[in-house]
């Protein structure tokens, strides 16, 4: 008789315990699939970003022609400079009505301009500025 209650208990304690994993199972995919619909309900359109333009290789060419021939280290200071157009465009107005700063004089007055460093570091070559400045280098950089 102990065998036979010990097999209904063990009977219904598996039976339980199927319950109550059936239970945990629907109650934890419950609110990922509930949030699932809310995330897709709650997702505005994806809006696309500004189609760009492929350019042709004669297109790169002219695009890259006016710095082909500069160091590297000179090329990288005139590429992030470039995301800073107006300070260009400041910096070599400031160094034309400045031609008497040179070397360190310059380098210590530019320090207190209020310009990103790799537009800073370029005031030291003043024929780049120059030619970013009066190639309409605003109107370049959006290219």
């Amino acid at each position: 008789m102990d065998k036979d209650k010990n097999a209904a208990r063990a009977r219904r304690g598996r039976k339980v315990l199927g319950w109550l994993l059936s239970f945990t199972l629907v109650f934890t995919a419950l609110p990922q699939s509930t949030m699932l619909a809310q995330d897709q309900q709650a997702r505005p359109t994806a809006t696309r970003g500004p189609e760009y333009a492929t350019k042709t290789p004669e297109q790169l060419q002219q695009l890259v022609a006016p710095i082909a021939l500069y160091p590297d280290s000179l090329v990288a200071q005139i590429l992030s400079a470039a995301t800073f157009p107006e300070q260009v465009v400041e910096a070599d107005r400031w160094v034309q009505a400045h031609p008497d700063f040179k070397g360190e004089a310059l380098g210590q007055a530019v320090d207190q301009m209020n310009w990103d460093p790799s537009v800073k570091a370029l005031t030291a070559f003043p024929s780049v500025l120059g030619n970013m400045d009066k190639n309409n280098f605003v109107d370049f950089s959006a290219r």
